[in-house]
């Protein structure tokens, strides 16, 4: 029996449109009323899943949520932060420093808000980003070493053609300094060394005694990678990248075809 799934939210919990199916929501419900830990296990900061931890009940004191691809752990309950971790203010300007040398447009995370020197063209119309507390504003005129600044997560955005040029770009020591993956094609992602969402699983496990095998966890990005296969079952979704399908133990459809849903159905509600 699965005791915890780790599901990631856009490309995987949520339709493109970024919705919750009917049937996605009804599955959940059942699944944590039999005890099941669900986790939404993302990019975003805690602000920005609220929506779909009310959607789908959640908003429990033994429920929990992993943020920043695990740099942040929250109770669902109260808001109550179990675990965090963010970039040193030196890191913050080492990694500003290194993007305005590539010449890429950044965004950096916080815990209530994204800092912006102005709003990427790439994320103009991006529904994703409907209802982001955005600070427009020169990146040194922030004082990151201020608890409501400190840094969590920060992104180099553009189209995926040129993230994939600039990746190349990164030099070998910031590569071996920083956690760097990528949730969506058009961005590379920097977290804390250690951070990743697997890291935040095993915080979890841990303090209610769930073993590897219980867990269970579906993904489609390359942040998702090391948690499909720290998990007893891997889930990659139909719409996954070729290098999720390959570390998965499972395929279930696309996050259009309520593939989460199936995928809990399947490995959790029907007795066997």
């Amino acid at each position: 029996m699965y005791k915890l799934v780790a599901i990631d939210l856009d490309g995987t919990l949520v339709t493109d449109d970024k919705k919750l199916t009917n049937r996605t929501i009804e599955t959940i419900k059942k699944a944590s009323e039999k005890g099941v830990k669900i986790m939404i296990s993302s990019a975003r900061a805690f602000y920005r899943l609220e929506k779909y931890i009310d959607e789908l009940d959640l908003r429990k004191e033994d429920q929990y949520t992993i943020c920043f691809n695990g740099a942040m752990i929250v109770e669902n309950a109260k808001g109550n932060i179990v675990f965090s971790k963010n970039l040193e203010e030196d890191e913050v300007k080492e990694i500003i420093e290194l993007g305005k040398k590539l010449e890429v447009p950044m965004m950096l995370y916080a815990k209530q808000m994204n800092f912006v020197e102005q709003i990427p063209e790439i994320l103009a119309n991006n529904k994703i980003y409907k209802g982001v507390n955005f600070k427009i504003e020169k990146f040194e005129n922030n004082d990151y070493s201020k608890e409501e600044n400190y840094v969590y997560r920060i992104a180099f955005i553009d189209k995926s053609e040129r993230i994939m040029d600039i990746r190349n770009k990164i030099p070998k020591e910031i590569i071996e300094k920083y956690e760097i993956t990528s949730s969506v094609p058009e961005y590379i992602e920097f977290v804390k060394k250690g951070i990743k969402k697997s890291e935040a699983i095993k915080f979890i496990m841990e303090k209610y005694q769930i073993k590897q095998e219980e867990v269970m966890a579906m993904g489609d990005g390359e942040n998702d990678i090391e948690m499909l296969k720290f998990a007893g079952l891997g889930v990659a979704m139909e719409n996954a990248r070729e290098d999720v399908k390959k570390v998965a133990n499972v395929v279930t459809t696309s996050n259009n075809e309520d593939g989460v849903a199936k995928a809990i159905e399947k490995y959790i509600l029907i007795e066997k």
